[in-house]
């Protein structure tokens, strides 16, 4: 975007200066990131035409109802953290986490309410969300804070927040203003578009026995987000290795970061974490990740940019619901979770045992829905090329129906300036 924030110019990694080859192979009968959200791309591009592991969350168009989904940012210029509820109908409302001086973004739905407490119970905001207002700020009617630079700099996001989203069909959700983010991204091309990867760091087969190199493709499964499928990255024994080591880590997922973060019933499975270094067989295959992601190894360290792997278990009906995997705090650092990889490690009892990665918003509000075989992954971007965070990376952890799965987290985050 230009308006409110200047020339922004674009930084992309020159991938010809990595130590691996990339190729790229086309395919015909290309789909605009446009057509695919407006839902007019053809049937060459339906999901289950492009992979049997991909397919609509549903087929019908979505109807014009009341509650829609949206992005809303929440902004705290109180002198004191405050926590924030959603209006279920109960009195005491369901608990949402907290925001102390600063910014926090949400995934909500239009007409919804939230309101807000201070620790000694007093509330001191409520607001019912609206797809024509993208932020709401809580003041607590103090005129010091209303006449502050704070509350007129706020003013003038939400400016340039409602003109963004009319040029770009999506809210601005990233701190602002905020530079490109410095790691690369894949371009997906198209839809059925498939970049070959090749890598020195071939798989685990187990004792000693490691394979001289690897190669895989990334499939374009959606543009937006963007998304891509990538079949055998991790070979059977590397997945093995992984819940295995997870096993005696997992405990009861929660949502929010540090002294926020609390259990509750939209994320019920269980969450265990391992770093790089714990396992040589870990620390392997990181260096593939890093081929595969088009970024340097030293950037996947964990004093760089990448978290410990995180591992997930689901039972039977087990889930997590809609939500971002980037965090905005309103950090002077403006440094997000850039991008997820997101590895499978067991296979689905049949096609009908659920436990699909989803993502609501593709393809015009069908949405798309994964479950690719034990050792593939799934790589999306929670950043665009211009800051933003984006909007339609907003997924969920699907119902698993039958059986049990088995996945992990790879977070990259953009670096610290």
């Amino acid at each position: 975007p230009s308006s409110g924030m200047g020339a922004r110019k674009q930084i992309y990694l020159a991938f010809a200066v990595l130590p691996l080859l990339i190729f790229g192979e086309q395919v015909a009968n290309t789909c605009s990131a446009e057509a695919q959200d407006g839902g007019h791309c053809s049937s060459d591009h339906d999901p289950t035409q492009i992979s049997p592991y991909a397919s609509y969350i549903s087929n019908t168009e979505p109807n014009n109802k009341r509650e829609r989904p949206m992005s809303a940012k929440f902004v705290n210029l109180l002198n004191k953290p405050v926590k924030q509820y959603w209006d279920d109908g109960t009195a005491e409302g369901k608990y949402q986490g907290g925001i102390h001086h600063g910014e926090s973004t949400h995934g909500t739905f239009t007409t919804h309410v939230f309101f807000f407490k201070t620790k000694d119970g007093k509330e001191v905001a409520r607001f019912t969300m609206s797809e024509t207002d993208p932020m709401y700020i809580i003041h607590g009617d103090d005129p010091s804070i209303l006449n502050s630079d704070a509350y007129k700099k706020y003013n003038e996001e939400r400016e340039f927040m409602l003109k963004y989203q009319a040029e770009h069909g999506q809210p601005w959700l990233s701190v602002y203003p905020r530079d490109p983010p410095i790691l690369p991204i894949w371009p997906p091309v198209e839809l059925g578009h498939r970049r070959r990867i090749l890598s020195n760091f071939g798989h685990w087969k187990g004792d000693e026995n490691y394979e001289p190199s690897f190669s895989t493709d990334l499939l374009t499964v959606s543009l937006k987000p963007k998304v891509f499928l990538i079949e055998g990255l991790l070979s059977e024994e590397e997945c093995d290795h992984i819940i295995e080591m997870g096993k005696s880590r997992i405990k009861r997922s929660i949502i929010g970061l540090q002294e926020e973060a609390y259990a509750d019933d939209t994320r019920t499975s269980r969450t265990g974490w391992i770093g790089r270094t714990e396992s040589k067989r870990i620390n392997h295959m990181f260096k593939r990740f890093a081929d595969v992601l088009g970024v340097k190894d030293e950037q996947l360290k964990h004093s760089q940019c990448a978290e410990p792997l995180q591992v997930v278990h689901y039972g039977k009906n087990q889930h997590y619901y809609n939500h971002f995997d980037f965090f905005n705090t309103g950090s002077a650092n403006k440094n997000y979770r850039f991008l997820t990889l997101l590895f499978y490690l067991n296979n689905a009892t049949s096609t009908e045992a659920g436990g699909h990665t989803g993502f609501p918003k593709a393809f015009g509000g069908k949405g798309l829905k994964v479950r690719p075989p034990r050792g593939s992954a799934v790589l999306f971007y929670s950043m665009m090329e211009d800051g933003n965070c984006d909007d339609f990376s907003e997924h969920t952890g699907m119902h698993v129906l039958d059986g049990e799965k088995w996945v992990a987290n790879l977070w990259v985050w953009d670096p610290k300036r």
